[in-house]
């Protein structure tokens, strides 16, 4: 009879829809009843292990019987209660699927071994001798549906690290874990590369919102588990109104009192923590967009100590996202003994600057090149100034690949020399000054993505060409020195 209650009651509770405030009543005794079977059968199942040695065999039976009995129809109160609170939506579908699933079979197992320790001789006609191995399965699985159950309770109740969060981090380390302190950073691939709304704002959602707006599930005909989703928005329109979170209905609905049936999530769910709160809040007065990289960000005062926290205060871009191999001492060695000088760019980091001391050095091109060649991946800023650097030692400047700063001031490169340049694209920098190029070389650096200084101080650049080059980079900075207006004589008397 127990099981086809339950059976009823998954049939005929609804999966979906607004549920009544009397079903959300019933299911609000779910907490209150789940632990009631969970410690009658864990002691049932103890004193059925005592009992199995041969001085205290038949002891403990009847108190045995008499758990089994309460813990078999608390167990159902408990999975009906637990229908009922499911209603209110708020938990991971999955999750919440299986923690129904192992409560169902929690009654399943307890049912069996209490017919089996009832009525010894109930299945004797199809078991045989296997009856009382069948008890003692039953109990078993009794025993692991009832941890697995509870497990899964916790899990969508506190989240899936409640059983590890204090976890010592010796134990952590044993079992793969990460260390306390990183418990609520950001584990990134590539931050360089990761979208703001891929990285803060989806997760959030996905934690506190799509249970009830996601792929299985649609209130209001809204799903928050995807962008276009999100865009299209639901029964009341959209969610979110971009760059004016105050009259977004997102925000406003999770800052509704707890009381209140409008409010996001509803108030027997899992809350957003005020600092999920504040990115969504964030995310949509910056413009909701979808495709903005962190790097990209400018953070509030606010969001910035949320995400420093969150480990965003680390992220690596342009070069230093890249997994380069350290530079091997004896090349860089090679490059020194040419008289140039090779530093570290920065302390643990695999790139160099190199520079010329003495101009009269880098006059060996194919000297320099064999030395450059080694260290190709490792040279980040490289300053030629100043020396009788030509076209020819700038076809060698194109193979570093990871090239950031370059100075060919006062040098004799020319328009064919910047042809080469095209293909670094990471160059920020590049000092042109006192050189021969013209707007015909300036072509060439129109598809550089990453610049965003250059200097043509009295160079052959005309002012169309800076224009030109200006409307296909608008963020860069061209210096091209000082003008100077001849000022007029005041004729005017005093």
């Amino acid at each position: 009879m127990g099981l086809a209650f339950v059976v009823f009651m998954l049939i005929t509770v609804p999966g979906s829809g607004r549920p009544s405030d009397f079903s959300l009543f019933l299911g609000r005794f779910h907490p209150v009843v789940v632990h009631l079977p969970i410690g009658i059968l864990v002691v049932a199942a103890l004193l059925e292990g005592l009992s199995r040695r041969p001085s205290l065999r038949g002891r403990y039976d009847t108190g045995i019987l008499a758990l089994l009995y309460i813990g078999v129809w608390s167990s159902i109160l408990a999975v009906a209660a637990g229908l009922y609170l499911a209603q209110g939506g708020g938990y991971a579908a999955d999750q919440l699927a299986w923690h129904k699933r192992m409560g169902v079979l929690v009654v399943l197992f307890a049912s069996l071994a209490y017919l089996y320790k009832v009525w010894p001789g109930l299945s004797e006609r199809w078991l045989k001798n296997w009856e009382r191995r069948a008890y003692g399965i039953a109990m078993g699985l009794m025993l692991l549906t009832v941890t697995l159950t509870g497990h899964l309770g916790g899990v969508l109740t506190h989240g899936p690290d409640y059983l590890s969060r204090y976890l010592p981090d010796g134990l952590r380390q044993m079992a793969g874990l990460s260390k306390k302190a990183d418990i609520g950073r950001l584990q990134l691939e590539n931050p360089a590369e990761t979208t703001v709304y891929a990285a803060l704002i989806a997760p959030i959602l996905e934690s506190r919102c799509t249970a009830c707006h996601g792929s299985s599930a649609q209130r209001g005909g809204l799903r928050l588990d995807e962008p276009e989703f999100i865009t299209e928005g639901g029964d009341n329109g959209s969610p979110i109104v971009a760059g004016r979170a105050h009259e977004s209905e997102m925000i406003h609905r999770i800052w509704l009192p707890s009381n209140s049936d409008d409010r996001m999530p509803p108030a027997e769910s899992p809350q957003l923590s005020v600092a999920e709160a504040e990115l969504l809040r964030w995310w949509i007065d910056a413009g909701a967009s979808f495709e903005e990289l962190l790097p990209d960000v400018e953070w509030s005062p606010v969001t910035q100590t949320i995400v420093d926290h969150m480990g965003l205060d680390e992220i690596r871009t342009g070069i230093f996202a890249l997994d380069t191999t350290p530079p091997d001492s004896t090349d860089v060695a090679q490059l020194a003994s040419l008289g140039v000088s090779v530093t570290p760019l920065a302390e643990n980091e695999p790139y160099l600057q190199v520079r010329c001391v003495d101009p009269q050095t880098c006059t060996d091109a194919g000297g320099l090149q064999e030395a450059l060649h080694p260290l190709s991946a490792n040279i980040a800023w490289l300053d030629l100034g100043r020396s009788p650097v030509g076209d020819d030692l700038v076809e060698v400047i194109a193979g570093l690949p990871h090239l950031t700063r370059l100075h060919l001031q006062q040098t004799s490169v020319t328009d064919a020399g910047l042809a080469y340049l095209s293909d670094l694209e990471f160059l920020e920098y590049l000092n042109l000054y006192g050189t021969a190029v013209t707007d015909s070389g300036l072509v060439h650096l129109e598809n550089l993505p990453a610049l965003n200084s250059i200097y043509l101080w009295q160079t052959e650049v005309t002012d169309a060409g800076v224009i030109r080059l200006q409307s296909a980079l608008p963020e860069l900075y061209i210096n091209t020195g000082l003008s100077l207006v001849p000022v007029e004589p005041d004729t005017t008397g005093s």
